[in-house]
């Protein structure tokens, strides 16, 4: 059987953190769920969620399970600690400054970011839908960070795969609402053939206005819409496809 695939961030793995984005090949999951879906409650079962994340936690070297929660497409927060399990709360950012922790969140376009501070270790992994991007749930996450002893300054970021706005047709109320978030998000929202946003650039600039040095910000640029071989897609699917986990975990220490 093949290793769980996945793209693992440049920026967190040079600053010790573990950070990684999974991709469809690697997993026990039929069609068409195939084959490494995290997904719970879809209509894969639960058996096979539960082997590919084990797979996946070896072959990353996780220091635990990740955390998870239910997601609602708005700004709730949880804070994580310990072994990680499936919460029953709503959160859409899931935040941790615990030692040998993990938290993770369930992506099929949305976008996935993770967030890590050197300095004190604390980690984030943010849903950001369109929904969530329009009320700008990732300066939601870096405000709490920075309420808990983060600076802005060693604040790191990677915006994970997602759709592109090759495909992410929208409307006009989703546009506005968008535009609405952050300076510059107009020139992210191009209107030239219907109306299509460029999610990742809009969550990229939200993160400046939040303090964070550009250089400290890593794109994974990919399209989940247009690649069914590598990836899981909601708007190009529907309803029964897998989902991707994006996972952060603090430092490995002996």
């Amino acid at each position: 059987m093949a290793k769980p695939a996945f793209i693992r961030s440049t920026i967190l793995a040079n600053h010790g953190f573990t950070g990684v984005f999974t991709l469809r090949q690697g997993g026990i999951s039929a069609a068409p769920f195939d084959e490494q879906n995290y997904g719970s409650g879809l209509g894969d079962p639960e058996s096979n969620i539960e082997h590919n994340l084990h797979r996946l936690i070896k072959a990353v070297a996780l220091p635990s399970k990740p955390h998870q929660a239910i997601q609602i497409h708005q700004t709730d927060l949880l804070w994580c600690n310990g072994q990680g399990h499936i919460h029953q709360q709503h959160a859409d950012i899931l935040i941790s400054n615990q030692a040998r922790t993990a938290v993770s969140v369930c992506v099929a376009d949305c976008l996935p970011v993770l967030l890590a501070d050197p300095e004190t270790e604390m980690i984030a992994a943010v849903h950001a839908g369109w929904r969530g991007t329009a009320a700008g749930i990732v300066k939601h996450a870096v405000r709490s960070m920075l309420d808990h002893g983060v600076k802005r300054k060693n604040l790191l970021a990677v915006l994970g795969p997602c759709i592109g706005p090759c495909c992410f047709a929208i409307g006009n109320e989703t546009a506005s609402a968008l535009e609405k978030s952050t300076a510059g998000a107009t020139n992210a929202i191009s209107r030239t053939a219907g109306i299509h946003a460029d999610l990742p650039e809009i969550n990229r600039l939200q993160l400046i206005e939040s303090g964070i040095t550009g250089v400290h910000i890593e794109t994974i640029t990919t399209c989940t819409a247009c690649d069914s071989e590598r990836f899981f897609s909601f708007r190009r699917d529907g309803k029964r496809t897998g989902r991707h986990l994006a996972v952060v975990a603090t430092p490995l220490r002996t």
